[in-house]
């Protein structure tokens, strides 16, 4: 790579930061009161994107483009970040072994291959010296042994107080033989046995205004979201029991603090909104309400805090503008490094420094962006053999295609990079009913797929799905399904269920029409990865067997959402919805493939009623994608050209609406795509925003279904 990098010292000149602070006792009244400031760093949600590098686009494109994101990045703040204090700890929340291609390369090779070689995360972070760490929900998608393998290359030390050892001698949920789920009580927290160290108190020398050196207690706390126990149900289940987040705290706070604990830093792995559910996903406001908690360093969200937009501002008690929760200074520095997170805290000692207090009132929190066009050549040359395997791996050809593959705008028009998802779901679930899975479905049951765009600008106006060149590789199979950690599972369900599932979509992704003024037709709070679409493949006449219409201008049937706590309505958006040109009646029997994530949310419209009736986890979603490739090509015997029809499945309505705008990909292919490719929408290439980030472009989408969804692929 042909960066303008250089490599900052990470050694600190104490005596260049005490300068003016020696000065006599005798020159000033005595003071009992000793003060110091400890500076706390974050980085959260790294995913394993070490590389500077975009590993879904040529070589040529990296050479003259530097992403926004990457450790070897990150590493020049932390270094500029250090050289202005005397006294500093680093921490990492998690999340940092899956999510890239580097972290999908690393994962192929297996636990055998880490028993041997550290995880390429752990050679950089051991260098930049980490001070602890806590772990997320994705360091559990490749199960405990690779997990395990994985951590022996961490020279710094590990919390997560909420996940535990499960044990035939807890109590369980019921008595069946094959059930595994353990009862929470009081009691549990004192006989269970924690999978990990719960928390770590770390003594540190630091150095006081005064200019003198103090042993200072750390206490560091780590949590990551209950909801692992369904996401990675197949690794997980019988072999750890996870606990309520704020609970815990509850529990080993006070613990901390009894064994000297001078400041305590909780690091969860947890978002931040007000819902007050027991074993909530998002429970970082409820630890800044327990006491003895100083800090708190957040992630999970990839979202900014502090933030000068009032995102989260809505919230009582939470001021976003100083990073403050409940008065406790918190952070949350987005995702893949492209932000450090910094605390200053204020301690204080009474005592001559043999205890110390933390002021939160002048205490302060900011987050820091990268240096413009510099990465560490170190960082990048201690992970330039994983870096190079990971490049051939993801540029292995593996058919041509004759169409773009883009998630720029799945809301408003059938997308095809999700429909390839749905094909290859359908095609496994048709392979199980062959095999004699589901004989006791009815003969006319409906077999079908649900799916989601998983890189619809969550991260910003690049991190869309966008294959252009006509090629698709491990690279754009990646690309087209992130999340390589997701395993198919099939749901039983009736009509009913399935109207249910379509309209909670509904709600969630529009606004209201007519939109206030100001107001983008999309909700932009409501996740891409959570906007599902159905497909139940083609006719013999090669039109699309399901076929729904949505009218946005209906009100929505759920209201006032707030995580799983909503109002229902009689109000409906979905005002048809046929199989095959019948329509679907709300007693049918459907059978839907989807992911392990999507069928454990059993609060959620639609698969609330749902039975899950096969989980699969000898492949995930993404092989499931090469499968079908691979089977495809086989039967064309030769021919290594694929075609991608557009099964036009969903289609919305707005009788007396003209236009609606959205923001979406700031990218030239999405521009593109958008001027005379796919009917009803353009575009005058405005610079948009999505929650405040700016980094996107404003399209219009004027309800015109007549002509062609996909976009053909650049040069055809």
């Amino acid at each position: 790579m042909k960066l303008n990098a250089k490599k900052l010292l990470l050694a600190t000149s104490v005596a260049a930061v005490l300068t003016g602070c020696n000065s006599s006792s005798d020159d000033k009244p005595k003071n009992d009161t000793i003060s110091m400031e400890v500076r706390l760093m974050e980085t959260t949600d790294i995913h394993t994107n070490v590389m500077p590098y975009n590993y879904f686009e040529s070589a040529e494109h990296n050479e003259t483009n530097l992403p926004e994101w990457g450790l070897a990045r990150t590493s020049l703040v932390i270094a500029e970040t250090r050289e202005e204090v005397a006294n500093s700890m680093l921490f990492d929340n998690g999340d940092l072994i899956q999510g890239s291609p580097m972290g999908d390369y690393m994962a192929a090779l297996g636990a055998e291959h880490l028993k041997g070689e550290k995880h390429p995360v752990y050679k950089a972070m051991n260098y930049l010296e980490y001070d602890a760490a806590n772990l997320g929900n994705h360091e559990f998608n490749y199960g405990l042994e690779y997990l395990d393998e994985a951590l022996k290359g961490s020279d710094f030390p590990y919390v997560s107080s909420n996940v535990w050892k499960a044990d035939s001698s807890l109590e369980k949920v019921s008595n069946a033989a094959d059930e595994c789920e353990v009862r929470i009580t009081e009691d549990f927290y004192d006989t269970a046995e924690n999978m990990y160290n719960p928390y770590v108190i770390l003594d540190r020398e630091f150095i006081a205004e005064n200019g003198e050196s103090y042993n200072v207690k750390v206490g560091v706390i780590g949590f990551t979201p209950p909801d692992i126990m369904g996401w990675d149900a197949s690794h997980l289940v019988c072999n750890v029991v996870v606990s309520d987040i704020k609970k815990t705290a509850e529990h080993y706070v006070p613990m901390m603090k009894a064994e000297g604990a001078d400041v305590i830093v909780a690091i969860p792995h947890s978002g931040l909104n007000d819902n007050n559910d027991e074993f909530a996903e998002n429970a970082t406001l409820h630890l800044a309400y327990v006491d003895g908690v100083d800090a708190i360093m957040f992630g999970h969200d990839h979202r900014e805090f502090p933030n000068a937009n009032n995102e989260y501002g809505e919230i009582p008690g939470v001021d976003p503008e100083l990073g403050l929760i409940n008065g406790i200074p918190a952070i949350m520095p987005g995702f893949w490094g492209a932000k450090l997170g910094v605390i200053d805290l204020k301690l204080k000692s009474s005592d001559d420094g043999e205890t110390w207090t933390v002021d939160h009132s002048h205490s302060t929190t900011e987050l820091r962006s990268l240096i413009p066009n510099e990465s560490d050549v170190l960082i990048e040359d201690l992970v330039v053999e994983e870096h190079e395997g990971t490049v051939d791996y993801m540029s292995a050809m593996i058919a041509e295609i004759d169409v773009n593959m883009n998630s720029f705008f799945p809301q408003v028009v059938p997308d095809l990079s999700m429909q390839v998802v749905n094909q290859a779901q359908l095609h496994q679930l048709n392979k199980w009913k062959a095999e004699g899975e589901f004989a006791d479905a009815s003969a006319d049951a409906i077999f079908m797929s649900v799916s989601a765009p998983f890189k619809s600008g969550r991260n910003g106006g690049a991190d869309y799905t966008n294959i252009q060149t006509g090629e698709l590789t491990n690279a754009s199979v990646a690309d087209i399904y992130v999340f390589d950690n997701n395993t198919p599972a099939v749901l039983k369900m009736t009509g009913a269920d399935m109207k249910n599932w379509i309209e909670w979509v509904n709600s969630n992704a529009y606004n209201s029409l007519p939109l206030a003024e100001g107001e983008t037709f999309l909700v932009e709070g409501f996740p891409g990865y959570n906007f599902d679409a159905f497909y139940a493949g083609f006719n013999q006449s090669g039109e699309g067997l399901l076929k729904y219409t949505i009218n946005v201008e209906n009100q929505s049937k759920y209201t006032n959402i707030n995580g799983w706590e909503f109002d229902t309505t009689d109000s409906k958006q979905l005002v048809e919805l046929t199989y095959n040109g019948v329509e679907i009646a709300d007693d049918a029997e459907i059978y839907v493939i989807t992911n392990n994530y999507r069928a454990s949310n059993s609060r959620m419209p639609g698969v609330d009623n749902a039975e899950l009736v096969k989980e699969e986890a000898a492949f995930n979603n993404r092989e499931l994608v090469q499968f079908y490739l691979a089977d495809r090509l086989a039967e064309q015997e030769g021919d290594n050209t694929l075609a991608f029809p557009n099964a036009k499945v969903f289609e919305l309505i707005a009788p007396t609406t003209e236009s609606v705008s959205f923001s979406s990909a700031k990218l030239e292919e999405g521009i593109r795509c958008a001027t005379n490719e796919i009917t009803g929408l353009s575009t005058d290439g405005e610079d948009g925003t999505k929650e405040g980030t700016e980094g996107f472009t404003i399209y219009n989408f004027n309800f015109d279904y007549s002509g062609e969804f996909n976009c053909k692929a650049k040069g055809q």
